[in-house]
C-alpha cells in the first residue's frame, strides 16, 4: 500500500483523506430559523419558496405546481 506522503493532493481528495468534517444540516422547513440572519422564521411565499420576512432570504429549492 502506498503511503499518504507519496500521493498527490488530487489523489488524497478523491480518496477522501484529510478533508475537513462537513456539518450535518437538516433540510429547511416552514418555521425553521433563517440560515442567513438567524432571527427570522421561514415561511412559504406565493411561489412556494421558503422566505424570511426579516432579511428577505429566499430558498431557491422546492417550489411546485398548483
Amino acid at each position: 500500500m502506498t503511503s499518504e506522503r507519496n500521493l498527490s493532493s488530487l489523489e488524497l481528495l478523491l480518496m477522501g483523506i484529510g478533508q475537513p468534517e462537513t456539518p450535518k444540516l437538516e433540510p429547511l422547513r416552514s418555521g425553521s430559523a433563517c440560515p442567513q440572519c438567524g432571527q427570522g422564521r421561514l415561511d412559504y411565499n406565493g411561489l412556494l419558496q421558503l422566505e424570511c420576512p426579516r432579511c428577505g432570504y429566499v430558498n431557491g429549492e422546492g417550489g411546485g405546481c398548483t
